[in-house]
């Protein structure tokens, strides 16, 4: 009760009193001005680099090169859409946090074919 009588309400919730996430990064070719927009496009061209460094590399256990470039084309692949997303303006159109859910499809497909491989490789 404060002095005057009446009851204080409660604070709010915090968890809910966010607003939902927006993308703060310009769309369209302002995205290359900024450190995000060079650091996906240094993302690529090394990434580039390095799908060619391994590609041409000689490897005993050719599994491992499979591996590896599985991962480095994917995730080059997966940088040029997030660039290309930008670059046309669609991120302004979807409302979605999208560094969640580059993480989050990296992270489940990589788990994914870390499981495939394990369960090729357990089975008798």
């Amino acid at each position: 009760m404060s002095a005057g009588g009446a009851s204080v309400p409660p604070p709010p919730n915090p968890a809910v009193s966010f607003p939902p996430p927006r993308v703060t990064l310009p769309a369209g070719p302002d995205i290359l001005r900024t450190y995000s927009g060079a650091f996906v496009c240094l993302e690529i061209l090394f990434g580039g680099l390095v799908w060619i460094l391994v590609a041409s590399s000689n490897v005993p256990l050719p599994l491992l090169q499979g591996w590896v470039m599985f991962v480095s084309v994917t995730a080059f692949f997966f940088s040029l859409l997030f660039l290309g997303m930008f670059l046309s303006g669609m991120v302004a159109q979807i409302d979605a946090n999208w560094n969640f859910l580059i993480f989050a499809f990296m992270t489940t497909a990589c788990y994914g074919c870390s499981l495939g491989l394990a369960l090729r490789r357990w089975r008798p």
